[in-house]
Formats: structure tokens, sequence, C-alpha cells
């Protein structure tokens, strides 16, 4: 037979990488050598990634097979119904097949779900004898062992920037909400042995990519791999997750068998936000001096970061690019966060009907498909596209890229590909709600030296006040953030507050007023102490609206026993707040 694997890429998208930029930056994917190096010799196979070059609709093919992403369905299912159309039967695969086969099915003779290992050899004699089935689902995840290798002579290797692409592992334990690995691949690492991966990497010609979710995942596997490829004297890259920054053993061995990037998932500055996807692994805490790590070893970061998670406000996006300058991240990749169909977000954002549309065209990590928490949908586009377009300017690549270590020019070949994308792409910007959250930020440092300290936790009660000044809450820390109310700002207290932090709390709550007339909620339950000064600093309220009359109030909740009393005496005509539980 002959037999015709497809790829397809975006048609007609504003995101579709040039020729010149899939030469820049990418590497294919692995799903079609694969499937052609599980092709019994009797069968001729051609591969056809769209990215690099065009579908001939006029090919002869006994069979046409289309691997499927999310994203690029669509275009999947126009490329199948163009071949059944003439009569050239069509299967579909991938992980969106998978997630979906009953809408895969409408444009296809027949539908393989999960991995092929088993099923591809299976279809193909039953298509032979001419009783091809609708669907073939794997009944086990496959061993990795004795694996034929993908036949990436079939591809067009000038295309890409690297087409050394190897698998060692698949899989991952950790099953964050957005990602569809875990369903795909299954909860656990399956290892091929090493010396089949060693000896796949010796014959490729060059260095080489390691297209695993986790290289480093299984830490005795990848210190038995990293340790065979040093003598091959090759440097690769891959993916990892941030905690191997935590064995510095294993790190150090990376490097030395020739690693020299690595992307790594660290999605968010906010704990909360890990939390929420079930990826508290990650420990935003840790974040600086892991990063350091990988760049102590010489290993190029590229992180992966995602826009719109649920504590995400508007402040999300300075607060991110000022993360990553000040870290010196190489490279990152931001995404608007997609819940990808087979994925638990996918399930709970249908469950609150938080969904918007199903064009799967637009489920590529650069549209907004959902309706986020803390901020208008058109908040969360303009953002991603000024975060892109701040993060690549030339004023932000001095700040962030080596000047004088061995991966200098190749880090600055990509970040300036990344600038010729960006060209094309709206420049965004920031909302007003932005700018006050980000300068509403801060920690404000106790000055008052010898302060009569009014207790407001529970636990400040039973504890002594005494020498205050010398603890670790010797401080106001202030976060402001945006509620799920529209016009809400809610703003959290932690440590102590006296004249100097009442004061600052309230020019800034005033200057959030004059940016955006919104309610104004203060959250007193991480504050343990506050001064009498500091009371009246914040006290002495200033409305400044243009209306006549009006005066502003801010509910204050969580507010203790004692304090709520010298709050009711200082403001008796509740002219500027107005005392809550909750």
């Amino acid at each position: 037979m002959k037999i015709l694997l497809i790829s397809p890429d975006l048609e007609g998208s504003l995101y579709r990488y040039s020729r010149r930029e899939v030469r820049s930056f990418s590497f294919p994917r692995l799903t079609l050598p694969i499937l052609a190096a599980l092709t019994p010799p009797e069968h001729s196979v051609r591969l056809v990634d769209e990215s690099v070059e065009d579908i001939d609709f006029e090919a002869e093919a006994d069979l046409v097979g289309i691997s499927l992403l999310t994203f690029l369905a669509p275009r999947g299912y126009e490329v199948a119904d163009r071949f059944r159309s003439r009569g050239t039967p069509v299967v579909l695969g991938g992980m969106h097949a998978s997630a979906l086969p009953e809408e895969a099915l409408l444009h296809a003779d027949s539908v393989v779900i999960g991995e092929a290992e088993e099923t591809w050899p299976i279809l193909l004699q039953d298509f032979e004898k001419g009783q091809l089935q609708r669907i073939y689902r794997a009944e086990k995840r496959p061993s990795l062992e004795a694996l034929p290798r993908p036949r990436l002579d079939l591809l067009k290797r000038e295309g890409y920037l690297n087409a050394n692409c190897v698998q060692a592992t698949r899989g991952c334990p950790f099953g964050c909400d957005f990602c569809s690995v875990t369903d795909f691949f299954g909860n656990s690492f399956r290892l091929r042995p090493v010396k089949e991966v060693v000896a796949e990497v010796a014959a490729l010609p060059g260095d080489f990519i390691f297209v695993d979710d986790n290289i480093a995942g299984n830490r005795a596997y990848a210190q038995e791999l990293f340790s065979a490829l040093i003598p091959l004297g090759k440097m690769w890259g891959s993916q990892c997750h941030l905690g191997l920054a935590n064995d510095p053993e294993l790190l150090s061995l990376a490097a030395q068998s020739g690693c020299t990037h690595m992307f790594i998932g660290i999605e968010t500055v906010s704990q909360a936000n890990l939390k929420g996807v079930h990826k508290s692994f990650n420990k935003v805490s840790q974040y600086e001096e892991s990063i350091a790590r990988f760049h102590d070893q010489g290993i190029v970061v590229n992180a992966g970061m995602i826009f719109g998670l649920d504590e995400d406000d508007d402040s999300v996006f300075p607060t991110t690019v000022e993360f990553l300058e000040k870290n010196k991240v190489e490279l990152t990749l931001f995404n608007i966060l997609t819940p990808l169909p087979g994925t638990r977000l996918y399930a709970r954002l249908e469950e609150e009907g938080r969904i918007i549309h199903r064009n799967w065209s637009h489920y590529d990590g650069r549209h907004v498909v959902f309706q986020p928490k803390k901020m208008s949908p058109e908040t969360l586009r303009d953002g991603f596209f000024w975060a892109f377009h701040h993060l690549y300017s030339l004023r932000s690549m001095l700040t962030r890229l080596p000047r004088n270590k061995p991966r200098t020019i190749p880090t600055y070949y990509m970040n300036f590909a990344y600038r010729r994308i960006l060209k094309r792409m709206p420049k965004g910007g920031l909302s007003p709600l932005c700018k006050v959250l980000q300068k509403g930020q801060g920690r404000i440092p106790l000055k008052e030296k010898t302060p009569l300290l009014i207790p407001n936790a529970l636990e400040a009660i039973m504890n002594k006040a005494e020498g205050i000044s010398d603890r670790w809450d010797a401080f106001l820390q202030v976060k402001m953030q945006k509620m799920e109310t529209p016009s809400a700002l809610r703003i959290s207290l932690e440590g102590v507050m006296d004249k100097a932090g009442g004061k600052a709390l309230r020019k800034r709550i005033e200057g959030a007023l004059r940016r955006k007339r919104m309610e104004i909620v203060i959250d007193f339950e991480r504050l343990r102490y506050a001064t009498p000064k500091g009371i009246q600093a914040l006290c002495a309220w200033k409305d400044r609206s243009k209306k006549k009359g009006e005066v502003w109030k801010a509910r204050l909740v969580n507010v203790g026993p004692v304090l709520r009393e010298v709050l009711t005496q200082l403001d008796p005509a509740s002219r500027h707040f107005e005392l809550a539980d909750r």
C-alpha cells in the first residue's frame, strides 16, 4: 500500500509560523515518524508536515493518516474531508481525536484512540482485508522496550532548526489540571532502556532534542541516562520540572552530559494559582534560587508561563515580566490558559459554564476561550500581547540576556526570532486597574520606635508584644487584588500597621480611587497589631470625588474585638468605614 501521513498546520492564522520561523526555532513532532516506523516494510510511507511543506491533495495514496492536536483539529478535518471526497480512506488519531472520538469520526473512516504501537499494525492488517473498524482503542500502555527508531529520514529535515528528536520516557504522575499528558500517556513514567536510547542518539548526525515531557522525572533513570550520554560529547535540550534544581548532583550531571537548555513549566508566580491547578510541587519561594542553579550550570532556561489562572487579576502581566527580567530568564513562552478537551480543567470550566466557545482553532494558547475569574477576556488578551512585546523588546533583552557566556549568540538569535513574530501581533496594553494593583502592593517597614500596640488577631492577644520591632512581622505587607465582583478591590493586610503604614495605605487607596471608582474591602485577618497613630492615619481619609457631598467608604472585614472597638471610637459616625464580618 501507499500510505500518506500528515501533520496539519494552522491556515490563515496570525499565529502560523512562516517557513523561515520554523527553521529558526522549531522541531518536528515524533508522531508521524513513529507511525512510519511501525508500518510493515512492504508498504511505502510518505510524511508531510504542513508547517514545512505543502500538502499535495492529488498525491496517490491508498490510506491517509492525520494526527490531531486540538488547535489543529479544524484544519485536520478539512484535509481529511478533501481526501475522503475523492474516495481515499482517512484515519484520524492524536490527542484531540482520542479525547473526542465521536467528533473525529464525522471526518474519518476510522479513529485511533491512545498510543499507536499496539493498534496501528492491527489497523493496517484490517484495512488490507477490507475490514477497517470505526474505532481502534489501545487496551494497555505499550512497553517502550525494543521500539523501532522513528523514521526521521522521511522528514524534510532542512525545514527545522533541528530534526534530531528522541523520546526516552512517556507519561507523568503529576496530573496538572491543564495538561493532557497524563490523560494520554498515563500517570506514571514509562522508560526506554538506556542502551537503546543512547544507541539511537549516537546514530544521529549532530546535536539532538529530547521531546520528553519531563526528562528528569525518574531520578535513577535520568542519572543512568545522563552518565551514558557523556562519552558522546553531544549537546541537547529538553523539558523538565523545576524540581531538578533541588538535586545539584543530577543537575550537574545533566550539564556534563551536554544539556544546554531546558523548557520548564514555571506557569505562574502565584502559589495560590499553583495549588488551584494541582501543581503545588512548584514553590514560588524557591523560584529565584532554582533558576540561578540552572544558570550556574550554564543551562538556558526557557520558561513556560500561563496567564488567566483563577487568582490572576490585571496586575499579573507586569508582575510576571518583572519576575522574568529580575531572574534573567533567557526565553519565555507565554500562553493563555486553555481548557483542552480531556483535561480536568476542561471538565471544571464546562461545569462552571465558563467556556465561551469551541472553535478549536482558537485553542492554541493565543486566544481567550473561557471567562476568567478576575478580569475580562479583553483584559487577558491585551495583557498577553503586552507581556510578549515588553519581554522581547530590546531593553528587556539587554536586561535579561547574558553578555559573556557560551550560549549568548544562540540565545540572542532565538529572542530576535520571537521579535520577528511579534511584528505582526497586536501590541496590547494594560488596564488602568493594572497600574492600581501594581502600585498598591508592597511592604512598609515599622517606624514607630516604642509603639503602643493594639492587638487584632487572637494569637496577638495571647502573645506578648514586647520586642515587636525585632520580630519577623515588624512591617505592614499590603496586597491588592481584584475580587470576583467586577468593581471591588480587596486589600489584604499582614503584620503591623503603625502611623507610616496607615498613612501609606490611605494614600494608596486614594490613588486607586482617583483612577477607578470601586468598592474597597480591607481584610484585617492577618494583621497582628495596629498602633493608635496607625489607625488615626488610616482614618484621615480625604475623599477627592468630583461629586459634591459624596463620601467613599471601605468595608472592613476580619477585624478583631479590641481593634473593632478602637475603630468605632475613632470613626463614630462610620464616615469612612463599614465594619463587616466578611
